[in-house]
């Protein structure tokens, strides 16, 4: 069974990268920096017969400095685990609204094999669908991923740590599949944008969530759904805030 709880706290310049699948595009729009140091994944067994999670898979192979966002608008880009930094005039990667992501993903194309470093401004945007695999967040900024709008995201093999609130955040009616993922520290794992009432279709499995100040899952609406699977839980974390009964649900969850 899910874990309901009360909601806790109520109430630029784009340079558009379009690269075919499997090359590299690492570094395309950004002036290159100092190395940083190897991105660590940790590793634990999944929630009954569900395998291992293992988050991402990258060590860092050098670092960049991104001073305007980089687009990704078809295909595939690789970042190579080069680690991205975000640049002064993205933002600062606090808690402050309006900062510019490092990537924007668009129509579908896939963002993979990139470290998000110290500065992670407002991580990653995802417009009209896209899919994100082997990201590493190594200190979230505004939030982890927002989906702008509508479409499904396929977010798979990451890891991300110390989001000041949100992981994810989705702003407009959607489908977002997560597996396979590590989140330490944050507010919240998901929220739906507050006081919206469109639906949002949600599923984590294989994931390995601690540290959340709130809970796994939030929600103003009382169509939105979402669900966690084969996961494992801090002892004592809520899975869901603002859901109407059933519209959210667990099964084969480990607490530790």
């Amino acid at each position: 069974m899910a874990t309901f709880g009360s909601d806790p706290n109520p109430a630029k310049a784009v340079k558009e990268c379009s690269v075919p699948s499997g090359s590299s595009g690492g570094g395309t729009s950004s002036s290159a920096s100092s190395n940083s140091s190897t991105s660590s994944s940790s590793s634990s067994s999944g929630g009954g017969n569900s395998g291992s999670i293992t988050g991402a898979s990258c060590s860092a192979n050098g670092s960049t400095t991104v001073n305007s966002t980089i687009r990704v608008t078809s295909g595939t880009y690789d970042g190579s685990c080069r680690v991205h930094n975000g640049g002064g005039a993205l933002g600062d990667g606090s808690q402050d609204e309006g900062q510019d992501p490092i990537f924007r993903v668009e129509n579908g194309a896939t963002l993979r094999n990139v470290i998000i470093g110290n500065n992670g401004a407002d991580g990653i945007h995802v417009y009209n669908s896209g899919n994100v695999d082997n990201v590493t967040w190594q200190n979230v900024g505004e939030d982890a991923l927002t989906i702008k709008s509508s479409g499904t995201v396929n977010v798979t093999n990451i890891e991300g740590y110390d989001a000041g609130d949100k992981f994810f955040q989705v702003n407009a009616a959607s489908t977002l599949r997560v597996s396979n993922c590590i989140i330490r520290n944050a507010g919240k794992a998901l929220r739906q944008n507050g006081g919206t009432t469109y639906k949002i279709d949600v599923a984590f499995d294989r994931c390995d969530l601690s540290g959340l100040n709130e809970g796994v899952f939030r929600t103003d609406s009382s169509t939105s759904v979402a669900r966690i699977t084969n996961s494992r839980l801090e002892s004592g974390t809520t899975i869901c805030i603002g859901f109407r009964s059933g519209n959210c649900t667990s099964s084969n969850i480990t607490y530790y």
